[in-house]
């Protein structure tokens, strides 16, 4: 710009700018004032917080073991996986380090995420198919990246810099103006009671995994909660959920942070403790209902899944390629709601809220408790029987 091109008030105050010996406090304040008018967007100061580049500031974020935010979430007893930390720190090396890594913290913006956010949703990538080339190597197809992976992709970069923001890290909101891909839920497949039926009559490849299934099935267990149950959690009427098993950190507290309890069927316990007899590691109150190869880690998700698979193809179930482990969850909670309150289901289900748990005093969880296990009785002990 041409010094002629300002008046003189402006000139005097750049002038007096550039004889002064600022402090660093002054300086500061200088910038404040200019963001504050609209002046500029951003600004770094030497030797700041905020001069970190965004690459090394996103690689110590999702540290699991170093990084301060979830340290914090650890002292107010806040749950986090390792290993959706892990994903999100591999997000972060490929869709934003690249693009951004070399730039200080303080000088990304929101524009800069918005910009981001729109190159991910029309971003083509190659993935490999199950066709084969004639020589034999893999055929890859562009596909656009799915609405929820984007926002995955997204929350690498907010949760990180809304955290550098509340900490004084950087002067830049962020996220406050980012608005998500919508998500349109796919269709849920649960099978009937009848085809619940003839799936538990079929052989299993495996009894361990029927039994997984079956269990499921009547209780809507998380998979990483029948994963995680040994001996000392089976009752004779009754299950208690106090572990969740994470592939990544192992036995953690359920998904909720509460342990729960269901009662059963008697059929369905006598089941669980003829199958804790064949453990072969000895049956230790700590040891797991389902055993994997080391006595220390339960049996592989995979089994449980694949098994029920091939038992679906042998009942000519219809979508079976879309009925995974997880669709018990669903099962057992749509059957039950015709039957119960939906806050009574809670209960059972561990979806709980602290508004829905102060409707109920302890006298009246109990009563609920034998309700819904009456409930499950009626509706599942005919396919329990099958299996007994």
């Amino acid at each position: 710009m041409d010094e002629r091109d300002l008046n003189e008030n402006e000139r005097e105050l750049i002038n007096t700018l550039m004889a002064a010996d600022l402090s660093r406090d002054a300086v500061t304040r200088i910038v404040d004032v200019l963001r504050v008018k609209g002046c500029i967007v951003s600004a770094v100061l030497p030797k700041s917080p905020s001069c970190e580049s965004f690459g090394h500031f996103l690689r110590r974020f999702w540290d699991f073991e170093k990084s301060p935010y979830i340290t914090e979430k650890r002292i107010l007893g806040q749950s986090i996986h390792r290993r959706y930390v892990e994903n999100m720190l591999a997000r972060a090396e490929n869709y934003w380090i690249p693009k951004f890594g070399k730039r200080a913290i303080g000088e990304i913006t929101l524009s800069d995420i918005k910009r981001q956010q729109r190159y991910l949703a029309l971003f083509e990538q190659k993935v490999g198919t199950r066709k084969k080339k004639p020589g034999g190597g893999k055929i890859y197809e562009k596909k656009h990246l799915s609405s929820e992976t984007v926002n995955q992709i997204v929350r690498v970069a907010t949760c990180a810099l809304k955290w550098a923001y509340h900490n004084g890290i950087t002067k830049n909101d962020c996220f406050s103006g980012v608005r998500y891909c919508h998500v349109v839920p796919q269709k849920r497949i649960i099978p009937s009671i009848s085809q619940a039926s003839a799936i538990f009559s079929e052989k299993w490849k495996h009894e361990i995994s029927r039994i997984a299934n079956l269990l499921a099935m009547c209780t809507g267990m998380r998979m990483g909660e029948v994963r995680a149950l040994q001996i000392q959690d089976i009752g004779d009427d009754m299950i208690y959920i106090r572990h969740s098993w994470a592939r990544k950190d192992g036995l953690k507290c359920p998904k909720n942070g509460e342990e729960r309890k269901i009662r059963v069927p008697l059929e369905l316990s006598k089941i669980l403790r003829g199958l804790i007899r064949k453990n072969p590691y000895g049956g230790e109150p700590s040891d797991f209902v389902f055993w994997g190869h080391k006595r220390d880690i339960p049996d592989s998700t995979r089994h449980w899944n694949r098994d029920l698979q091939e038992v679906l193809k042998k009942t000519d179930a219809p979508d079976a390629d879309k009925i995974t482990f997880h669709c018990w969850r669903h099962f057992f909670t749509a059957n039950m709601a015709d039957n119960v309150d939906e806050r009574k289901l809670q209960l059972a289900t561990g979806h709980k809220s602290l508004v829905m748990l102060e409707h109920y005093a302890a006298h009246e969880s109990e009563e609920t408790l034998n309700e819904l296990g009456l409930v499950a009785e009626k509706l599942f002990l005919p396919i329990i029987k099958r299996i007994a």
